[in-house]
């Protein structure tokens, strides 16, 4: 393949409107919970980082992560659907895509307990982003669940990956590759 036929690809890929959050699919709280992580590259890139450093960590850190995550996600959450929503939400989400890069490109040579407060900070930007984006005729609890369930299962397909990668790549250049990949990912962001 050339890279000439890459490029189209790349800028709708790339595009504010590809990684917008428009219609989540469903209309009523359970489904549109269920479908706003996995209608925005920011939200999975995070989510499923989440799990894979957490399992280049492993012990505690296995769990720990991805359950600080979802509960202060749920106060991002409730904060953006009582209408107190932090300016420039979306530029922390942005941030967040290219810190989550990094930390992986960095592996587990900062310490367990700076990324897991770098990941709780994050977090609460986005449950904001869920919160403040909830439908209009949604039921709060049904739409909460819905997200929750939906972030916690990236987080285990990150667990799984990052279980993966520990599993058939020894020297880490894996796990360097995808934090460079998910970083430049969240520069695109902020370009945008």
């Amino acid at each position: 393949m050339k890279i000439k036929n890459l490029i189209p690809g790349l800028l709708v890929l790339f595009s504010p409107l590809a990684l917008a959050h428009p219609g989540h699919g469903g209309d009523h709280g359970f489904e549109s919970g269920i479908l706003h992580p996995l209608t925005g590259v920011d939200h999975l890139s995070v989510m499923i980082s989440v799990g894979i450093l957490a399992a280049l960590f492993g012990g505690r850190s296995r769990w720990q992560m991805p359950l600080s995550f979802i509960a202060l996600m749920i106060v991002g959450g409730i904060l953006g659907v009582s209408g107190l929503v932090i300016p420039g939400v979306e530029l922390y989400i942005a941030l967040s895509v290219v810190v989550m890069g990094l930390l992986l490109w960095r592996s587990v040579q900062i310490s367990h307990q700076w990324v897991t407060v770098l990941v709780m900070a994050f977090a609460v930007f986005h449950g904001m982003a869920h919160g403040a984006e909830m439908p209009f005729n949604s039921h709060a609890l049904a739409y909460f669940s819905g997200f929750v369930l939906s972030t916690f299962l990236l987080h285990l397909s990150g667990i799984a990956i990052g279980s993966a990668v520990l599993r058939f790549s020894a020297s880490g250049r894996l796990v360097k590759a995808l934090g460079a990949v998910v970083a430049m990912l969240g520069g695109s962001f902020l370009l945008s």
